[in-house]
Formats: C-alpha cells, structure tokens, sequence
C-alpha cells in the first residue's frame, strides 16, 4: 500500500465522513456541472477521489446507471457503499491511485472536485494528466 493510500485509509478510518473539511451534505455545484454537460442517464462518470462523498448517492437518484468511483481510500469507499445500501452494487468502486491507475474503459464524465489539488508534485500532476486523457472518451 502506498504512503498516499495508507495516510488517506487513516483519514477515514479515524474520521467520519461529516468530519472532514471537504464535506459538503449536498454537491451542487458539481451536479449543476454535470447537468450542464447534459450527459445520457446511460454515460459512463467518474468520480475521481469521490472517497466518501454523497456525489454518487445524488447520481444514482437521478436516474444515472454508469458509475464509477475512484479513491486512495477502501476505507472512504466501504463508508459511501454503507451509506447507500443495496444501490451501492451498481456502482464500480475503485481503490487504486489515480498517478498509477489504468483505466479499463472509458468515460464520458470525469467528475473531480478534490484530489487533483493535492498532488503537488509535477510528475503527479503529468501522471494524473496521462490517465484524464487515456480514460475521458472522445468528445467527454
């Protein structure tokens, strides 16, 4: 496990998800954001460092049926599938490092509200750039 990964794991594991100063009851701006990008209920979004965040609960309510989370944390995972219960099966919950991850498929939104400013390395940053590219289908 990396040091990123095990610090995140921590987080979560010492915290709930209410305790963090990211929280935010209800992500409006990014639901207005992918409203606005006006996908299909069928396009595929990730949630890149969606972690614990209540983003995926609002999706799946509104009807969306091609879901993905990414996150360094299973801890911040297995709170959000907790939380949302049965639905949680529908969603495809990935613990990787998004500077290392390869994606399997492709998307048509990839949603980020908080990891990529944490990556305060210029490699990081190169790396996560690389993934965005090699995931976002043509026209995401």
């Amino acid at each position: 496990m990396s040091d990123r990964s095990t610090h995140w794991d921590n987080v979560y594991a010492t915290k709930g998800e209410t305790e963090v100063s990211w929280f935010q009851d209800s992500p409006v701006i990014s639901l207005e954001m992918i409203r606005t990008a006006n996908p299909d209920h069928g396009a595929a979004i990730i949630d890149i460092g969606g972690g614990a965040s209540r983003l995926v609960d609002s999706l799946l309510r509104e009807g969306y049926r091609s879901l993905a989370v990414l996150d360094l944390s299973a801890n911040a995972l297995d709170a959000a599938k907790r939380r949302i219960g049965p639905a949680a099966a529908a969603v495809d919950w990935i613990v990787a490092d998004v500077t290392t991850w390869q994606p399997a498929k492709t998307y048509d939104v990839w949603h980020d509200r908080a990891a990529f400013h944490f990556l305060t390395d210029s490699r990081d940053r190169a790396a996560y750039a690389e993934r965005l590219r090699a995931a976002l289908a043509p026209g995401g």
